[in-house]
């Protein structure tokens, strides 16, 4: 990764006033997800875990500070419910909005939202994400 990539965030992150940008509920989750980023000449992929997911998008931590970008594709492995079950993998095109330094953990936390859903993909997201409890709602220290 090159030098300065962890200096990426979202406008107004850092803002005393920061309101959360996204507005769904938040579900705690340890998912595994393959980002692979479409633009690049070499193609650039990385793999995770999602801590938190929302209808709208995901967070996760990792040790490398991810470069934003409009153009990703997103693999997202559900676990089966059941056992004998296969883990339900969702495609969905998605963009990374920011990379920035999380103090609380000392690891890049990287925001991506999504963008388009392939086949069933919404439909599989919105089902696992029923059953679940919502996160708490965080708030911000001043």
């Amino acid at each position: 990764m090159e030098n300065g990539m962890h200096n990426m965030f979202l406008p107004g992150l850092d803002e005393p006033d920061w309101k959360e940008h996204r507005q769904e509920a938040r579900f705690l989750v340890n998912w595994r997800v393959a980002i692979v980023y479409e633009e690049r000449e070499q193609r650039l992929s990385f793999r995770g875990r999602a801590f938190d997911i929302s209808h709208g998008g995901f967070s996760l931590h990792s040790d490398f500070s991810l470069p934003m970008s409009d153009k990703v594709t997103v693999l997202i492995s559900i676990p089966a419910t059941h056992a004998g079950q296969r883990p339900k993998v969702v495609e969905v095109k998605s963009r990374v909005v920011y990379t920035v330094l999380s103090n609380e953990f000392g690891l890049f936390r990287t925001g991506v939202q999504f963008v388009e859903f392939k086949g069933d993909g919404r439909e599989s997201l919105d089902f696992h994400l029923s059953y679940r409890n919502p996160a708490p709602q965080r708030t911000r220290q001043e």
